[in-house]
Parts: C-alpha cells; structure tokens; sequence
C-alpha cells in the first residue's frame, strides 16, 4: 500500500523511464524486505538455539557468528533504506555516497568477524589498503557535497 500512495503522489511530470526506475525500486524493496525478515528469523532462532543448547555467548566463536547475522541485518536495512529514500526523493538511482558508506559498513563488518590469527599478511594488507582507499573515496564525496552547498567557504 505504501508504494501505491507513493506512485499516486508522485505520478504527474513522469517520464518513462521514469517509472521503469520506480518500478524496478519497488519490485527491490519488497525482494530486500523478504530477504531482511528471512535474515531476522534466522538471527532469532539461532540465539534461541545458543541460549536453549547451553551453549555460552562467552564463546568467541559464538559470539562473532551472531554478531555478524546481526550486522547483515542491520546492513540490510540500510541498504533498504537508500533504496526507499531514493524513490521518495525522486532521485532515481542510489546515490554513490550511500553504496560507498554501505560498502565500508560491509568491510567494517569482514574485519569485525576476521579471524586474525589465520588471515594471512597480504590478507589483512590488502583489507587494510582497501578500508583506506574507500575512507578516502567516502571523504572525497562528501567533501565535493559539502563545496556545492556552500560556496563561500572556499578558501582562495
């Protein structure tokens, strides 16, 4: 019903292609939202089945696997979340400062969950230089936002 408001409110001056965007948007969020409450349940009942098995969240192996279906929940979301902002902002496509922000959130996560002791040097260099180079991506991007809204702080 949400999206049939959307499409209603926001019908008039539309081109094409247009609503071939929406459209193809749409049919992705309710995919992601199947996805996100499939993910959900399965986080649930492996908590449940720690807690019920006896099993300690003391454990670092426990732990790191509920904590990362955790954050590929909450990954999902956001991701969701940039997909129903673009349709209500008519923007069109996903802007490429949320798929960086959501790229570095899923790198954030593979180190969070890295098992350290067995990554291998080039490994964890190789992660290393890309959480740097995606930092400094996400940093160009919205410094170059911030100098287009505001002008007269350039410095000359």
């Amino acid at each position: 019903m949400f999206l049939l408001d959307v499409f209603r409110k926001q019908a008039k001056g539309r081109t094409i292609y247009e609503w071939f965007e929406q459209i193809v948007l749409s049919v992705l969020v309710l995919i992601i939202c199947l996805v996100i409450v499939y993910s959900l349940i399965i986080v649930t009942i492996k908590i449940f089945e720690d807690l019920v098995s006896g099993v300690g969240f003391i454990e670092t192996v426990a732990l790191k696997d509920t904590f990362g279906l955790i954050l590929t929940v909450i990954i999902l979301v956001e991701f969701n979340h940039s997909i129903v902002l673009a349709i209500r902002q008519r923007s069109g496509a996903i802007q490429v400062r949320i798929v960086v922000l959501i790229t570095i959130i899923v790198l954030a996560r593979k180190l969070v969950l890295l098992d350290y002791a067995a990554a291998s040097v080039e490994t964890l260099l190789g992660l290393g230089g890309l959480a740097l180079a995606l930092g400094g991506l996400y940093w160009l991007i919205s410094d170059g936002e911030q100098r287009r809204r505001s002008p007269d702080l350039i410095v000359q």
